[in-house]
């Protein structure tokens, strides 16, 4: 790259950047020089730490200082080839060039050198193409070296001297996202100071700083779009209802609602009659009642004459919503319709005229409810469960282009802690579901050694004899030749031979059609069968008050808020439960130690925070493609300190910001954002 270099440059524009080359680079992500100066090193090797030779393993980035003590010169093949023995007085090591110049050309007997790269054993060791610094009195100043994340194909060389000549060529040509007085209080003074020091730094603590910033500025770039966003959503018309309180509400139900629910009912309802479209997310623990919210909001809605439009992401949780819809709503009168991508043509075209009617209705479903022959015209309100798996893209497919704009009602079940929380959903008005209905059994969860399986399922044989119901959940569907893992499918097999088999036993798993998945849900749910055994797909969408006892296999495959979200399949009604944990034989010290976390807390939220720790949000909530910012540098579960920071910043003005949308375009390559 000769001339100035932006940001949303192509790589492959860039010198010695070959088609090949391009193609390894793009596995890693990086398609314009934007993606490659984020794309951090992993470490660095500061050229000011010596490692002896005697000290070095294969594999390893050294640095090693020494005397050069022979040289060797020959042509083999298209080119020639170099060889250098380094010595430092604790052993030697070869320096070996191929089809190249300076810097190997420049070596002569008795140089003191300063080699850096990976020592590989080769008759001994060897570093390939390693890079030099000559002392003393050369006025090389050694600094820090970074270690990049690559893939088979890339040599750290080749990456250090690409980010370099980026580096070189952007200068003026950055994006100044975060203020200078920012900036200076950090230590830097422009943003190209800032990636300098990210990549070439004098020492860790500046590099440290360097991330710091960068994570800073990408937490508010999106935070700002987000608030925009939001302001462009509440200057939009809304459509405005005054339906019955909450108080009305409470009097057609048999149980009374918990004080958490009723606040958020309120929220809601202020909402609904504020006149702009608001958008809502709902956070509750597994069982914390969200499904009566989501009820109260579309009887509002629909009573007024508009549509309500409930969006689940798999058919057995929109079979669930909409039996659980039917009951809610019963003592109205209201139409409740349920549209999957297995309702036959007929249904189709029955709720279309129903719809078409009677538009104070109410409408469950999965994506099929997205489908642009869905009579929408009167849409009031989208109600939005388990957000993640849905993702940003197609709540504002369902949003778009509707005026006046419906509301939004999202409800999750991955409690997470309010300021990642708004990082994520930074678009939407946060309510949090804090309180369990009463009456409901204690869930005790235990980690099992191999040893006490058969004791477990003699339990579990007790618990099915006394009327209840059982999940076995197994991470795969089938056995795998390269994993050792039990598959639900073996153990199904194992099981109809076994004492459980006079219970009734089902098989569930995703490659199943939705029809044979709705029908073992129903089986199980009914009492036709009292054990289920399956893969995560019971993970939401069952709801078996009788179901008490979950035995989760190779439980050390799943992350912990997966493993809260499976457990609270149980003890959803008034019995005790119990949840068993069976890690594998193999399971490392941390997997058992994130099991023996979820065997501690019963609380979501503890839960979630813990995972977050561990994984990271991308993996807890979902990836880019559902919605989830996958953030370059930022890790909001790590960066609490500059999450609240950011919350306290002025976010970027309009003029501005459209003009970073462009520029930085780049960044959200293949992401979801709610623009």
């Amino acid at each position: 790259m000769e001339k100035p270099v932006k940001e949303a440059e192509n790589i492959g524009n860039a010198r010695g950047v070959t088609s090949r080359r391009e193609a390894l680079l793009k596995r890693l992500s990086i398609h314009t020089a934007g993606d490659l100066l984020l794309h951090l090193p992993l470490r660095f090797l500061d050229r000011r730490t010596f490692t002896p030779v005697s000290d070095l393993r294969n594999g390893s980035e050294a640095v090693i200082q020494g005397k050069i003590v022979s040289v060797f010169r020959r042509r083999k093949g298209r080119g020639p080839r170099i060889t250098a023995i380094l010595s430092d007085g604790t052993g030697s090591i070869t320096l070996s060039f191929f089809n190249t110049g300076f810097p190997g050309s420049t070596l002569r007997e008795g140089m003191d050198v300063t080699a850096c790269g990976k020592v590989q054993l080769f008759r001994g060791f060897t570093i390939a193409h390693p890079e030099l610094h000559f002392s003393p009195g050369t006025g090389d100043a050694p600094g820090m070296l970074p270690v990049y994340p690559l893939c088979a194909g890339l040599t750290q060389n080749f990456m250090r001297k690409l980010v370099r000549e980026v580096l070189e060529s952007a200068d003026g040509e950055l994006d100044e996202i975060l203020s200078e007085d920012i900036l200076v209080l950090e230590g830097f003074q422009n943003r190209l100071q800032v990636f300098k020091s990210a990549h070439e730094p004098e020492s860790p603590e500046e590099a440290a700083r360097a991330v710091r910033v960068l994570a800073l500025e990408e937490l508010y770039l999106y935070r700002s779009i987000l608030d925009s966003v939001r302001r462009k959503g509440t200057a939009s018309a809304g459509i405005r209802i005054s339906g019955f309180t909450p108080e009305v509400y409470q009097d057609f139900l048999p149980w009374q609602m918990t004080s958490a629910q009723l606040k958020v009912c309120a929220e809601v309802a202020a909402d609904l009659n504020s006149g702009s479209p608001v958008r809502r997310l709902v956070q509750g623990d597994v069982g914390s009642g969200k499904t009566v919210i989501a009820a109260y909001a579309s009887a509002v809605t629909a009573l007024e004459g508009f549509t309500s439009a409930i969006l689940a992401p798999t058919e057995v949780l929109a079979h669930q919503h909409f039996k659980s819809m039917k009951d809610f709503l019963k003592p109205f009168d209201i139409t409740v319709h349920l549209l999957t991508g297995g309702t036959v043509s007929s249904a189709r075209k029955n709720i279309a005229v129903s719809m078409t009617d009677n538009p104070g209705c109410v409408l469950v479903g999965t994506h099929a409810v997205l489908e642009d022959w869905v009579p929408l015209k009167k849409l009031a309100l989208m109600v939005v469960d388990e957000q993640h798996r849905f993702g940003v893209v197609q709540r504002e497919k369902l949003l778009a282009g509707r005026n006046p704009r419906p509301h939004a009602l999202i409800m999750s079940a991955t409690p997470i802690p309010r300021t990642l929380a708004m990082t994520i959903y930074g678009d939407l008005d946060i309510s949090v579901l804090d309180e369990m209905p009463p009456g409901r059994g204690s869930t005790e969860t235990a980690v099992i050694g191999q040893s006490e399986k058969s004791r477990v399922f003699r339990f579990m044989l007790k618990r099915l004899e006394a009327g209840e119901r059982a999940y076995l959940v197994y991470p795969l569907k089938e056995a795998s030749e390269n994993i050792d893992l039990r598959d639900a499918a073996g153990a199904y097999e194992v099981l109809c031979q076994g004492p459980a088999a006079r219970f009734g036993i089902g098989l569930l798993h995703g490659s199943m059609t939705p029809e044979e998945k709705v029908r073992v849900t129903g089986e199980f749910t009914s009492g036709k069968i009292s054990v289920l055994v399956s893969t995560t797909v019971i993970e939401v969408g069952i709801d078996v008050p009788e179901a008490t006892v979950m035995i989760i296999v190779n439980a050390e495959r799943f992350g912990l808020s997966q493993l809260h979200q499976l457990r609270g399949r149980i003890g959803r009604g008034g019995r005790d439960s119990w949840c068993f944990l069976v890690p594998g034989s193999e399971a490392s010290s941390e997997a058992l130690e994130r099991l023996h976390i979820l065997a501690s807390t019963s609380d979501g939220f503890e839960v979630a925070s813990r995972d977050l720790k561990l994984r990271g949000p991308g993996e807890v909530l979902g990836t880019a493609q559902h919605g989830i910012p996958s953030f370059r540098v930022a890790d909001p579960s790590r960066d609490r300190d500059i999450l609240h920071m950011v919350s306290s910043m002025k976010t970027i003005d309009s003029g501005k910001l459209n003009s970073l949308m462009v520029s930085q375009a780049w960044r959200y390559s293949g992401m979801s954002l709610p623009v």
